[in-house]
């Protein structure tokens, strides 16, 4: 039987851990939280990996409408757990980071961007039928978080170093490495994906177009968020409409604190 001491203890960590978590902004919280579910319940078969993936011909003849959903979540069946682990930390630091910088105040905003990534990348999929999309995902978010600091400084493996716009590249350049030359198309979907978001909602209203990809005002009225009122310029010098993006420095990662070098 434990000591009261003892007891004490584990009581306060789980009282701090459900405090960090509740602490985690919502939109982070809710995708960590369901790739995390989704991993552990393919990897301990509790459901069969292959029932999660976005399969088009069982989405319509089988009305497997889950897997728009599941597909979004589940890696590659060949990827090794620690990998999944990497990347799984990568998607809460980069996530956090936007939703508490550029989004921050603005989580149906960040909410509305992720379902237009996950849009995107399905559309896609018709055409090639690529199940697993995790990695897409990741990608999606980590492309928007260089976009916006472009010429900070990151420190990648082994203490590799380079401006943060070319950060996806060489995350999608490693994947394809360790896959022994097999093509990442998850991550090459999620990189168009977050560049045309970035291009219809942030560089072409910038030049005095339309916001062609407005948030829907389902997402207002469901989850909410603050509008801000003042134009921002971007860590690229250009400047961002009313209600886009606001520059904030960047934040820790997996590989190291980003910083620029001068």
């Amino acid at each position: 039987m434990p000591r009261p001491t003892q007891a004490r203890g584990v009581s306060s960590d789980a009282s701090q851990l459900a405090s960090w978590y509740a602490s985690v902004p919502v939109v982070t919280r809710t995708l960590v939280t369901a790739t995390i579910a989704t991993t552990i319940a393919a990897r301990l078969r509790v459901i069969n990996p292959f029932m999660l993936g976005l399969y088009w011909p069982l989405i319509w003849n089988k009305f497997h409408i889950w897997r728009l959903l599941t597909g979004f979540f589940v890696h590659k069946f060949n990827v090794k757990l620690f990998n999944i682990i990497v990347m799984v930390i990568m998607l809460y630091q980069y996530t956090v980071d936007l939703e508490r910088g550029e989004f921050a105040g603005r989580t149906a905003d960040f909410a509305w961007f992720i379902v237009f990534c996950m849009g995107a990348m399905s559309a896609v999929t018709w055409l090639t039928q690529t199940m697993c999309l995790a990695e897409g995902v990741l990608i999606a978010v980590i492309t928007l978080w260089s976009l916006h600091r472009q010429e900070q400084i990151v420190s990648f493996y082994f203490g590799f170093k380079f401006p943060a716009r070319y950060l996806p590249y060489v995350t999608i350049a490693l994947e394809y490495v360790l896959d022994h030359g097999t093509i990442p198309f998850g991550m090459v979907y999620g990189w168009m994906a977050a560049h045309l978001y970035y291009y219809l909602s942030v560089d072409l209203p910038s030049q005095g177009g339309l916001n062609y990809i407005p948030t829907p005002q389902l997402f207002y009225r469901y989850i909410g968020q603050v509008r801000r009122a003042n134009a921002q310029t971007t860590s690229s010098g250009s400047a961002t409409t009313s209600n886009l993006y606001h520059q904030r420095p960047g934040g820790g990662h997996f590989w190291g604190t980003g910083r620029t070098m001068g």
